[in-house]
């Protein structure tokens, strides 16, 4: 059975006003501009807002005050939470914790990926921030976690993760480090750089060796110098990097928005949300990655300041990019098709025959009215 849904369809290279999309099953079966046949029953009425592909996070913690560190029945409630953000396909992303801890929230994210909600946003595999990471920037990570990348460590992490593993963040400056970044990449990982002291050279290093991302530019990382690029300078200079950025009107200013998608365009620059438990819920204090995090003022921040993660949800992202001069269409392909193709996925992303029905209705302040994954209306949920 065909679902028809009418209305402001904004594809990848077209803004459809009116259009229609053609759903049957879990794919997207057609698009076109104007009013479907008229003969076309089970209508979705679109035309009050606008039609947009789901959007992918490669990078979150939890979410609606479940940790994804906490086993599988909190990433099955993250899972189920996100649509009503606009996200239907996640990154589960690991932080730095006990390795044996680590071990097992990989294990608890795997069997969720296997066995996915069909209500909730798709967790596409594992994202592993920490702990091979640099001590000089270790962000909200508890030194004493912080271990050396090695090949028994890698080892462990694919045990626990069977095929799950997608994307790992490391600093690629650390002894051992440039090795481990071969061994991922030979097996399809994406590597990615962060919490790096990372010079401009050993950036270059690190590309070589098959590196090609940057974790939340700007943030917990060596920062740009007219003399020494650093590891920001590294990733924007070099053209097989990509870069995630937290738009969240918190970790980077308006003006660094404009300047990442000046320089790296949107097809190189993905919106993420890095975010905490506390997203989506009350504000208070939280326990997370083993110390005390209070969420107030849209911030999660430690004691002595230092942030912990965001509060960000996907559709907010795109709306202060949108406010930060980037268009619409761009913003929106930052949160779909952008992290869509970073992470390896071919059949999310866009609005396109062939294409997952992964789709969100959004009103004029880009806010969630509804979710569909997989062609399956999943937000407002039947129980609310």
């Amino acid at each position: 059975m065909s679902i028809w849904i009418v209305g402001d369809v904004l594809t990848p290279t077209s803004h459809l006003c009116p259009g229609y999309i053609r759903v049957e099953g879990e794919h997207i079966v057609s698009v076109g501009a104007g009013e479907p046949p008229h003969d076309a029953a089970n209508r979705i009425d679109a035309r009050r807002g606008l039609i947009v592909p789901g959007f992918v996070d490669l990078h979150i913690h939890g979410a609606g005050g479940s940790d994804l560190m906490s086993g599988s029945d909190d990433v099955r409630a993250v899972s189920r939470f996100l649509p009503r953000t606009g996200c239907t396909a996640f990154l589960p992303t690991t932080i730095t914790a006990p390795w044996p801890d680590t071990l097992g929230a990989i294990a608890a994210i795997a069997k969720v990926c296997q066995d996915p909600d069909p209500a909730g946003a798709q967790p596409i595999g594992i994202h592993l921030e920490g702990p091979f990471l640099s001590h000089r920037w270790p962000g909200m990570a508890v030194a004493d976690w912080i271990r050396p990348p090695d090949f028994e460590g890698v080892r462990a992490l694919r045990a626990a993760a069977g095929s799950w593993l997608r994307s790992v963040t490391l600093a690629p400056e650390v002894p051992g480090a440039l090795a481990v970044i071969e061994e991922l990449c030979r097996s399809g990982v994406l590597v990615s750089v962060a919490h790096s002291d990372a010079s401009y050279d050993a950036m270059c290093a690190a590309a070589e060796a098959g590196a090609r991302h940057l974790t939340h530019a700007f943030n917990a990382m060596r920062g740009l110098h007219h003399r020494e690029p650093g590891t920001i300078g590294g990733a924007l200079d070099l053209p097989s990097f990509s870069v995630e950025v937290i738009a969240d009107g918190v970790h980077v200013h308006p003006a660094i928005l404009r300047l990442l998608w000046r320089i790296k365009g949107w097809r190189c620059m993905a919106l993420v949300t890095d975010a905490m438990p506390a997203a989506g819920a009350r504000e208070g204090v939280y326990a997370f990655g083993g110390q005390e995090v209070v969420v107030h003022g849209g911030s999660a921040r430690l004691a002595d300041g230092r942030l912990a993660g965001s509060v960000l949800r996907m559709d907010r992202a795109v709306a202060v990019a949108v406010a930060a001069g980037i268009p619409l269409s761009e913003a929106v392909g930052m949160a779909s098709l952008t992290p869509a193709m970073i992470a390896g996925l071919t059949d999310r992303g866009q609005l396109a025959p062939g294409f997952r029905a992964d789709l969100v209705m959004l009103d004029t302040d880009l806010r969630v009215v509804w979710t569909m994954v997989g062609g399956r209306l999943v937000w407002p949920s039947v129980n609310g």
